[in-house]
């Protein structure tokens, strides 16, 4: 199971990011593998969003949000208060910020590996949460 961080469904949208062939390689594989995809609701507005403010295109942020509402294998999970409360513990804990701490505990929730391409929640989320580039996933550790 993975939960994947806004970064990497972006990167994976448009060819000139530096992360797009890691990113599209991922996802690739990991519908190959038929690999379950627990995410936060917030994703959809993320995404939506940075699509939106790299493009100019209204248009283009709503086939992003619609390509990710339609993923296989995805399970979207709401952002209820007992989620709020993991993701403020482990923002005071990890000090990550507000919405690294949603993706970090809708992972450790649900028992998911976290994939991003932000160093620094690579860096603060263990060893509370496996987190890992999309190119390091599935590596074993060491």
């Amino acid at each position: 199971m993975v939960t994947i961080d806004a970064s990497v469904w972006v990167a994976a949208d448009a060819a000139d990011e530096a992360a797009w062939e890691e990113s599209r390689a991922f996802f690739e594989r990991i519908l190959a593998e038929g690999v379950p995809v627990h995410q936060p609701t917030l994703t959809l507005v993320e995404v939506s969003a940075a699509v939106a403010r790299r493009t100019g295109s209204a248009v283009h942020a709503r086939e992003a949000g619609t390509r990710l509402l339609r993923f296989p294998g995805l399970v979207v999970h709401p952002l209820d208060l007992e989620l709020a409360g993991l993701s403020a513990a482990l923002a005071a804990r990890l000090n990550l910020r507000g919405a690294d701490a949603v993706y970090a505990a809708t992972a450790r929730a649900h028992g998911a590996d976290l994939v991003t391409l932000d160093r620094e929640l690579v860096d603060r989320a263990p060893p509370l949460v496996g987190a890992t580039t999309p190119g390091g996933w599935g590596e074993a550790p060491g």
